[in-house]
């Protein structure tokens, strides 16, 4: 049986922006995956978030990276209490610049008004993904965009707790690490 890399990693759980700021992931000890570059990965995180790009084997490798790297940049301002800058936006907003059209839903909590592609291709995947940040920006408070304090970490993650205090993206193996370094050092000093 295959290891399910998308969900055991973490990935899955914010939003695709989030993913996509992750997918140049750091392991915690210095060791670094793109997941990019591994196409099962690619095809999970399309899924998961139900981004439906047309057959193509030319996926947007450059344009999906300068996309991330825009991402995990606004993630370390937000994460500091920073504001995105014009430049930021601007790039943002020629991501999301791509044809659509309103539809007219119904389902069974009613009707619902919902953005579609004229054309269902990686344009309209990247703009989702830009979107995605933009929705959080709107409706959910920035405070709580975190980047991981552990320095060979940097995971972008959401702090879900009351108080917004959350310095690690898990406790248990980046929390645990840093406490750890903290009492070797403190031994050391004994020492």
């Amino acid at each position: 049986m295959k290891t399910d890399i998308f969900h055991v990693t973490g990935f899955g759980k914010v939003a695709p922006w989030v993913d996509l700021a992750n997918s140049k992931e750091w392991n915690g000890f210095g060791k670094l995956t793109d997941h990019l570059t591994n196409p099962r990965w690619l095809a999970t995180f399309l899924k998961h978030w139900n981004l439906h790009p047309l057959s193509s084997k030319d996926i947007p490798r450059r344009k999906l990276v300068q996309l991330r790297i825009l991402l995990r940049r606004a993630a370390e301002k937000l994460a500091v209490g920073g504001s995105l800058g014009a430049r930021e936006l601007s790039n943002l907003n020629q991501a999301l610049n791509v044809p659509g059209r309103q539809k007219l839903v119904q389902d069974q909590n009613g009707f619902r008004v919902e953005m579609v592609p004229v054309q269902s291709d990686w344009s309209w995947v990247i703009a989702q993904i830009a979107a995605s940040l933009g929705e959080m920006l709107a409706t959910r408070e920035v405070e709580r965009i975190k980047v991981c304090a552990n320095p060979d970490c940097r995971w972008v993650f959401y702090d879900p707790t009351k108080a917004r205090t959350k310095r690690w993206c898990h406790d248990r193996t980046c929390g645990n690490r840093a406490r750890v370094r903290r009492a070797r050092a403190a031994q050391k000093r004994k020492a």
